[in-house]
């Protein structure tokens, strides 16, 4: 993968874990992020951003455009891919919502 896959270390266990479930996702399905600037950010450096939407999530992921993007945004039309990535994340308790067309962010399920 590439090396924007770096995983921030200031998340808490759960963004950790969510974290590491999406990197094995993309890994698993030879997904990289050609093109589209995708990485993790911490709630911390997010807000450090002065980013608006996905302040009280575990983990923010960009995907403006990148191979991953059709993984978070459903503008791409790859609903199974979506709904695999659904399936994966819920196996570690959580779940993804796109805020923008370029990022998403990873909340604990409910």
């Amino acid at each position: 993968m590439s090396s924007n896959w770096d995983i921030p270390s200031d998340l808490s266990t759960a963004g950790l874990k969510a974290a590491e479930s999406i990197k094995e996702f993309l890994t698993c399905r030879g997904i990289t992020d050609h093109g589209g600037g995708g990485r993790f950010y911490s709630p911390r450096e997010w807000n450090d951003r002065g980013e608006q939407w996905g302040l009280g999530s575990l983990l923010i992921i960009t995907h403006d455009g990148g191979d991953h993007a059709a993984a978070f945004n459903c503008d791409y039309g790859d609903y199974a891919l979506m709904e695999d990535l659904r399936e994966h994340l819920s196996k570690v308790g959580v779940y993804a919502e796109q805020c923008t067309s370029w990022y998403t962010a990873i909340y604990k399920s409910p």
